[in-house]
């Protein structure tokens, strides 16, 4: 079997790093690494050398966009792809009602810090200097899909993962 893709997730809603966690794994594809605390975000990704980080923007204390450039600028993080995944609202857990629900333009998130004006995930993946953009709330599939392609375009996915089962073959 191939080996698995190593996702880094920060974000500082830990309940939503264990539901895209839970998400990933169950495909058989992933191994997922998370951490809530965007203060120490470089030390873990070091530590962790993912293939992959997806990293949360609006979070309190510390926007991802100012991680994002840190670790491109470290030698020993610049290489590994970074996927934006946010928004300008917030995915907040209702424990009531056991359910994710998304509230946009929560003045909470206007509060962390100023959000470029550009639309769209390849504009916001530059505005971001980061390899995608993926807003928030969000599929597993499509999160699966952006992954996929962001690893390919930086060759790093296995040939058995990027073929995956039922491919044609050469």
């Amino acid at each position: 079997m191939a080996d698995k893709i190593k996702v880094a997730m920060i974000d500082d809603e830990m309940d939503l790093c264990l539901l895209v966690k839970g998400n990933l794994e169950e495909t058989g594809e992933f191994t997922v690494v998370a951490s809530a605390d965007p203060q120490n975000a470089e030390q873990f990704i070091k530590q962790e050398l993912p293939d992959v980080v997806l990293l949360d923007n609006v979070m309190p204390d510390r926007m991802g966009s100012e991680i994002a450039k840190l670790l491109k600028k470290d030698e020993t993080t610049r290489r590994i792809p970074i996927i934006m995944v946010s928004g300008k609202g917030e995915m907040v857990y209702n424990k009531k009602k056991q359910d994710f629900q998304w509230i946009p333009n929560n003045p909470l998130a206007q509060k962390r810090g100023k959000l470029p004006e550009v639309k769209g995930s390849e504009a916001l993946a530059g505005a971001y200097g980061v390899d995608d953009y993926i807003s928030k709330p969000f599929a597993t599939e499509v999160l699966v899909d952006v992954i996929k392609e962001v690893l390919k375009a930086k060759k790093k996915v296995p040939k058995e993962q990027e073929d995956g089962p039922g491919a044609p073959s050469p």
